[in-house]
């Protein structure tokens, strides 16, 4: 065999040997070997969002106060007089039921000698009318609109102030310290207001049955 059969003899045989190879993912891989299917990708199901609970409502109307303190001995007796029963009263007879159940229970809970403290009495009371729930303000509706019941007893608070010249309580505030009351609460924190805006003030007024 001469020398260029050979070279061409051997040349068909490399040729035959690369050609049994095909380069795949930069490794060499025969050209019988099956190719792997990529693995199925199972969706992961989403979980239902849970349902959302409803906010309980704020109702003042439902509530049972509790039995008034006991009246106290007579002062000579080395009491005091009987502002925390008075009080009482006043709350059951001025807030709303769930608001006077505050106020009670928590005259209950003060000692003897806090019971007589005029200021930590009528603290109770604030506390609870605090507590209450907010009576939403009537929607804007031009200069004819129609005001609510707390909106007109506070401007009338506001009026009998401004007449004695004392600032009186914002309409915000006011309509806060109203919404826990039934209408004689108002109308003795109102009766109160007209002479007592200056040295009382709307937290000394509040439910007040006697403006003295």
């Amino acid at each position: 065999m001469d020398r260029g059969a050979f070279f061409l003899a051997l040349g068909a045989l490399a040729a035959g040997g690369v050609g049994g190879y095909v380069v795949r993912d930069q490794g060499m891989i025969s050209r019988d070997t099956p190719v792997q299917a990529a693995p199925a990708v199972t969706a992961t199901p989403v979980a239902a969002a849970a349902p959302t609970t409803p906010l309980p409502v704020c109702d003042d109307t439902t509530g049972s106060p509790a039995t008034c303190p006991p009246l106290p001995y007579a002062a000579e007796e080395g009491g005091c007089s009987p502002v925390a029963n008075k009080r009482c009263e006043d709350f059951k007879a001025s807030f709303k039921p769930r608001v006077a159940e505050h106020a009670v229970s928590c005259l209950t809970a003060l000692t003897g000698a806090q019971k007589c403290d005029a200021n930590r009495v009528n603290l109770c009371g604030h506390e609870a009318l605090m507590s209450a729930c907010a009576e939403p303000e009537p929607a804007q509706a031009g200069a004819n609109a129609t005001p609510d019941d707390l909106t007109t007893r506070c401007q009338q608070i506001s009026q009998s102030c401004s007449a004695s010249t004392t600032s009186g309580p914002s309409i915000r505030e006011c309509r806060a310290t109203l919404a826990g009351m039934t209408s004689v609460g108002r109308d003795r924190t109102a009766d109160c207001m007209r002479t007592h805006c200056g040295d009382k003030g709307l937290i000394g007024c509040e439910a007040l049955s006697e403006a003295k």
